[in-house]
């Protein structure tokens, strides 16, 4: 199984719900919802690819006429540059992974993972 990294909806919902997650978070999901902390997760500082790769990403989403936030474009370049499947429930990251198809996604819902 490809590991994970978790964005901060998700690390939200397993806070509340008492659920242990194994994989990474990036130190922006950390400052967003410093609990996150608590869930065991190995946090990820971005680099300056990811920074560089995320300035592309803002861009392409810009042109396309759908805006994502910066620390979204940042976390989306932080799986792709360490192929990491991105475990969101933010809709943010289809559109990115609409331009950008080395974005892997999937959501955390009560069924389990579904690769999105």
């Amino acid at each position: 199984m490809e590991e994970a990294l978790y964005d901060t909806n998700v690390l939200i919902e397993a806070a509340k719900s008492g659920k242990k997650l194994n994989g990474y978070t990036t130190v922006l999901n950390v400052v967003e919802f410093p609990r996150a902390l608590e869930l065991g997760l190995t946090v990820i500082t971005p680099s300056l690819e990811d920074y560089l790769l995320a300035i592309k990403i803002s861009q392409a989403m810009v042109r396309r006429g759908t805006p994502v936030p910066a620390v979204d474009a940042i976390v989306a370049a932080v799986a792709m540059n360490r192929g990491l499947r991105l475990v969101t429930e933010d809709k943010h990251f289809e559109w990115i992974r609409k331009e950008f198809e080395g974005l892997r996604l999937s959501s955390e819902k009560k069924e389990g993972h579904q690769s999105v």
